[in-house]
Order: structure tokens, then C-alpha cells, then sequence
């Protein structure tokens, strides 16, 4: 079994890949994968046009079922935020923006 430390390290240095330095490292099944997050900071990107590295994940939680998670982002130069649904395979089925 890896130490809780180096696979701390492994996903920060994942996290700051991505560009998703506001992104919290999840325990399993309470928060969206670390794929799942980014790939909702990628769809809200789209949908705001902008680039991703401007999306933050402010956070996600475990949906309405499940197999769901809800992430929370924002738009940081412009404070717009979203809420995207992914799945456990990082499959974002929808973003909403929150006004």
C-alpha cells in the first residue's frame, strides 16, 4: 500500500498538471475523481470561452445517485460559477451556469 504522503504528492503534482490548483484532494466515494473534476473544468471552459486554466474547482460532493458527482467551479477573473455532473469515469453529462 503507497503512504498517504507520496500519493498526496502524486495528486498535487497531478492537480498542478492540470491547472486545477484550487482543487482539494478528494476522499474516496465523498468527492468527484480528480479526471472528473478536471474534465468539468474543461466543459465549463467551453461553455464560459474561455481557457481552462482559468476555471477553478471550488469543490464537488457525491450527486443524487451514486455513481454522480456535482462539482463546483468559478470563472476567476470574472467570479461566474457553474455545476457540473460527472460521473465515476469522468463522463460530464451536463454544466449549468449558477447566476
Amino acid at each position: 500500500m503507497r503512504p498517504a504522503h507520496s500519493t498526496a504528492v502524486l495528486f498535487n503534482l497531478l492537480v498542478a498538471g492540470l491547472g486545477l490548483s484550487g482543487c482539494a484532494i478528494s476522499t474516496p466515494g465523498s468527492q468527484a475523481p480528480a479526471q472528473g473534476q478536471a474534465d468539468c473544468a474543461a466543459a465549463a471552459a467551453r461553455r464560459f470561452h474561455v481557457p481552462v486554466d482559468s476555471i477553478q474547482v471550488l469543490g464537488s460532493q457525491v450527486g443524487t445517485s451514486a455513481t454522480l458527482y456535482q462539482v463546483d467551479l468559478r470563472h476567476a477573473p470574472s467570479g461566474r460559477q457553474a455545476k457540473c455532473t460527472v460521473d465515476q469515469n469522468g463522463t460530464v453529462t451536463g454544466v449549468v451556469e449558477v447566476r
